[in-house]
């Protein structure tokens, strides 16, 4: 069996699930696999010999849904037959809220049928060696649980089962109650700080350790680094795809998230999925 992955990943956590998923559905065949990395570019409108096949779509998680730089990739992607879609979602280990039930509303608007969807931790944009948010991950063990998924998935389609779900009904694991209530008040003392005093928190640059090797720009998906190396804010996502590549270790984000949500989502979520 062969499937489609298109994925978008600016951090290389959620494409390490991805091609963990794949390997479950394609049975380990490394042949050749079909897979889009939309980093850089959105898909074509035109997929040809694998219009039939079994599309994994994964995303990040922004503030608990679809970010919509990864609509914007996936726009023109249209399903004539009903394609089985499996949909998974890599969030920083606090919740992936409603990024799935987005991400089912639209490829289900592009005529796929969700038969699968999974959310899966892994290491936050915003954590560093002082506030680390879900490090490492995805590990081993989250890893060979992807590829479980992706072998759940293939039974599935070769049982022809081609039963659509719910994502509303894939419940996230529940933080604790007073980590909660101490996120919600600093995120409430933010956006009040934020109405008087507004502040633009971008990826800055250390001139003295630049190298101006230019990996940064090559990892940003939204071109959003300049010829002098600064960023542009206008362009930027936030996803800190150029601190984490960076081999000078030029390039930090300090936003006053990162604190908050190490302190109070330190513990170890679970990957989950329905089928």
């Amino acid at each position: 069996m062969k499937s489609l992955s298109l994925y978008f990943s600016p951090t290389g956590g959620g494409e390490k699930i991805a091609k963990a998923i794949q390997n479950g559905i394609d049975h380990n065949d490394y042949d050749y696999q079909f897979s889009l990395n939309l980093n850089k570019r959105p898909v074509s409108a035109e997929t040809g010999e694998i219009e039939t096949l079994p599309v994994i779509f994964t995303i990040p998680v922004y503030g608990g849904h679809m970010p919509k730089v990864a609509m914007e990739r996936l726009n023109t992607l249209r399903s004539e037959c009903n394609q089985p879609a499996i949909l998974v979602a890599a969030y920083g280990n606090r919740a992936f809220e409603k990024a799935l039930i987005d991400l089912e509303a639209f490829v289900r608007e592009r005529g796929f049928n969700p038969i699968a969807a999974g959310a899966f931790p892994c290491e936050h944009s915003y954590s560093t060696d002082e506030t680390p948010i879900a490090a490492g991950r995805p590990d081993n063990s989250d890893l060979k649980m992807a590829e479980e998924f992706g072998r759940l998935v293939r039974e599935k389609i070769l049982r022809n089962d081609f039963s659509s779900v719910n994502t509303s009904d894939l419940q996230d694991e529940p933080s604790p109650e007073a980590s909660l209530k101490n996120f919600i008040t600093f995120v409430k003392e933010y956006q009040t700080q934020q109405a008087t005093e507004p502040k633009i928190y971008i990826p800055l640059i250390d001139t003295e350790k630049c190298t101006e090797c230019g990996e940064c720009s090559d990892a940003c998906p939204t071109a959003a680094i300049r010829e002098d190396f600064t960023t542009d804010a206008t362009r930027c996502i936030k996803c800190c795809a150029c601190v984490k590549i960076c081999p000078a270790q030029a390039r930090g984000f300090h936003t006053p998230f990162a604190r908050p949500l190490s302190e109070n989502f330190s513990e170890r979520k679970s990957p989950c999925w329905i089928l």
